[in-house]
């Protein structure tokens, strides 16, 4: 009898044991699909007619897509800082691209939803570009709460897709092959497109033979490469991909011009461009088929978006110097919006945004304004975890669960870059060039593209975005904060470089100045 009390105790114990295992996977995996400067007309599905992008449109098919979707930052690194930390722009620690120090991290004590998913047993993975730290500081991905990193550190880095290293874990794997790719070549393309023959660089196929085929080792085929082997070594488990591609982020260059390789009629960034595009709807193609054959499919989350708004060319002045940004000659591909990279107009914050559910079987669409600081949240549902009490954002898991949404329709989202501040609230944008300067108010249900300023007739509305504006921004030691002049912010720049608080800043391919930095020095 005692041996059978003993037995039975023992089986309770292993079925008590397996019950909460299974009971802790069954939480959804995720793979999170983040692009980098994807317009928002580059793909099909949104409206681009020059190429197709079956996988992403299939993806956007069987998700719900947001129409109104932001990103917490008009460029690269403060993106992607904020929506790690789930902090509004004004009190993230990564506000710009660089700061008086340089490229600043993550600081150590950060808390990051790769972090929260790892406690909820989450296996962490981000293969791709990083951006927002290096191995030999803080911000290094390993001690922001992944369990594997492939690819960049630094978003210069990530300026090539023939780098002559990658990194893995800490260590550092070179391509030999590549060294022959001349990054000044490339971004001189940028600048002036009839510069050289750049044609030249495909054959009559549209593939690339500059670098030489045989020896080149081109990064997006290994991080494809990467994430498929990071999902079949940990499909047993929850997972976190965070497959993070620097596509179609420029200075253009292409393996294959695919579906434009006969377009003459279209100038070759636009090709370039585009065929990028495609080489991105490959990747995506490539790990929804490798989440289908593990067997993970019908239990992963799927999130896709971009890190900005329109950059397809660099800002150009009119006659009266004011910054514009044309829309591509060819693609057409900025969409209905003023402004772009860079800016906290609309055409820089808007971008493409849809989350599938598992067993989700057709499109829904939410028209509310969300942003990426809303990822925070919405993973911490997605994990059962308690939502951290300083991040900004709502979860939009009750969206996605068909369930009674509780976000505010009128709740707040606050940008900045240098003076130039902006606010969304409901159906108002606002937005000043200087602290000094009158708020010009915009009605988007009525006017997308902000053509007519009606501040003079809302006054109460102007009040109110005024006040948001006023009290949204905390000061940083090393940032430009708005109203600060460039005399303030060489200053800062002394004081970093008195002090030795610079910021290493890694560049691609052995460059030891940037092409921008080298005119500023002479």
């Amino acid at each position: 009898m005692k041996i059978n009390k003993f037995f039975f105790g023992l089986l309770f114990l292993s079925l008590s044991v397996q019950s909460s295992a299974q009971q802790k996977y069954k939480l959804p995996n995720i793979v999170f699909i983040f692009s980098d400067d994807l317009s928002f007309r580059d793909l099909s599905c949104y409206g681009q007619t020059n190429y197709k992008t079956p996988n992403l449109d299939s993806l956007a098919a069987v998700s719900t897509r947001f129409t109104q979707a932001y990103t917490a930052a008009p460029e690269c690194a403060p993106s992607r800082g904020c929506f790690m930390t789930g902090l509004q722009v004004g009190r993230s620690p990564i506000r710009n691209n660089s700061s008086a120090r340089g490229f600043e991290y993550l600081p150590a004590e950060s808390y990051t939803w790769a972090e929260m998913l790892q406690k909820a047993g989450y296996v962490t993975g981000v293969v791709g570009k990083w951006g927002i730290g290096s191995y030999d500081n803080s911000g290094n991905p390993l001690k922001q709460g992944f369990n594997y990193h492939f690819g960049y550190q630094s978003h210069f880095e990530a300026h090539s897709y023939f780098p002559w290293q990658l990194y893995e874990n800490g260590k550092t794997i070179n391509y030999p092959g590549n060294q022959k790719f001349d990054m000044e070549f490339l971004y001189a393309k940028e600048d002036n497109p009839k510069a050289h023959d750049y044609e030249s660089m495909y054959d009559v196929n549209g593939k690339l033979v500059k670098p030489e085929p045989a020896s080149r080792v081109y990064a997006s085929d290994m991080f494809d490469e990467k994430a498929m082997d990071f999902i079949t070594k940990n499909k047993t488990k929850p997972f976190l991909l965070y497959f993070t591609t620097n596509l179609p982020h420029g200075p253009a260059i292409v393996d294959d011009l695919r579906q434009l390789k006969d377009r003459k009629d279209l100038p070759i960034l636009s090709r370039e461009w585009g065929a990028m595009v495609e080489r991105l709807d490959i990747s995506v193609g490539k790990l929804i088929q490798k989440l289908k054959d593990e067997g993970v499919y019908d239990n992963t989350i799927i999130v896709f978006s971009s890190d900005n708004g329109y950059s397809m060319h660099n800002t150009k002045k009119d006659a009266a110097g004011n910054v514009t940004w044309p829309d591509d000659e060819g693609l057409y591909n900025k969409g209905p919006f003023d402004g772009g990279k860079f800016s906290v107009r609309e055409g820089g914050m808007r971008v493409p945004f849809f989350i599938h559910y598992p067993g989700q079987k057709n499109m829904k669409l939410y028209n509310q304004p969300v942003w990426m600081v809303d990822i925070f949240p919405t993973f911490c549902d997605i994990a059962k975890q308690p939502k951290p009490k300083n991040i900004d954002g709502y979860s939009l898991m009750p969206v996605l669960q068909n369930k009674t949404a509780t976000i505010p329709y009128d709740r707040a989202f606050y940008f900045f870059k240098q003076n130039e501040q902006a606010v969304r609230k409901g159906s108002w944008f606002g937005i000043r060039e200087h602290p000094s300067k009158p708020l010009r108010l915009f009605l988007l249900d009525e006017d997308q593209a902000c053509e007519r300023n009606v501040a003079q007739y809302y006054p109460a509305v102007v009040k109110d975005l005024e006040n948001i504006l006023n009290t949204s921004h905390t000061p940083h030691p090393w940032y430009w904060n708005p109203g600060e002049t460039v005399e303030d912010f060489n200053k800062k720049k002394k004081l970093a470089k008195e002090t030795n608080q610079l910021i290493n800043e890694l560049r691609p391919n052995g460059m030891k100045l940037m092409p921008w930095e080298k005119k500023s020095t002479n």
